[in-house]
């Protein structure tokens, strides 16, 4: 759409986006765009789930509020800021920071509904190299991903490192490794501000 016929809303989301970058995982987990929500029940993640399976989550969000409402009152608001809350705002923006990156590439390619496969969109996928100790740290979960898009039901994720050597060698052998796309990442950080600045 034209900037000008956007949502004053949306404008100022698209003005303050790097800004927002801490709180986004944050927003996804309540509001649940584009899946569906982690704390109110709705979007394509909920509908095909039994009422048990919802229950079971509704459970799980009232034992979450019920632990953060203890321990903000027992802490008081600024110890529960600082020894709950920045840390798990860094997480957030780790968690977010990740999975964008491995979602967003230079030279990323959208499909239509029409066109979109489960191969083809496991390929748009990225793995970043962040560096051998954060790979080593994260279980290679970043330098794995377009592994665990392809297999995720079959690759658990102590095995993602071989996986994808696996992967890439099967890939060259077929004279298809231009389909895997591999960037290195160790200015991550910087990274995400400029991806989320570009492609938002």
């Amino acid at each position: 759409e034209e900037s000008d016929e956007l949502h004053p809303l949306i404008k100022m989301s698209y003005e303050t986006r790097n800004f927002q970058l801490p709180i986004l995982y944050f927003v996804y987990l309540f509001l649940g765009v584009p899946d569906g929500g982690h704390v109110f029940f709705y979007g394509r993640m909920w509908e095909n789930e039994s009422m048990q399976e919802k229950l079971r989550g509704a459970l799980s969000v009232v034992v979450s509020f019920l632990t953060a409402g203890t321990l903000w009152y027992n802490m008081g608001f600024a110890d529960f800021t600082v020894v709950c809350m920045v840390p798990w705002l860094v997480t957030s923006f780790w968690l977010f920071m990740v999975t964008y990156l491995q979602h967003h590439s230079d030279d990323g390619v959208l499909y239509t509904d029409d066109t979109w496969s489960f191969t083809k969109g496991a390929f748009q996928t990225v793995d970043r190299d962040y560096g051998k100790w954060i790979n080593r740290m994260s279980h290679h979960m970043m330098d794995g991903h377009v592994v665990h898009h392809l297999f995720f039901t079959k690759v658990p994720h102590y095995r993602l490192e071989e996986a994808t050597i696996a992967l890439k060698s099967g890939l060259k052998e077929a004279g298809l490794e231009r389909l895997y796309k591999q960037v290195d990442t160790p200015d991550f950080t910087q990274e995400i501000v400029r991806q989320f600045d570009e492609n938002w």
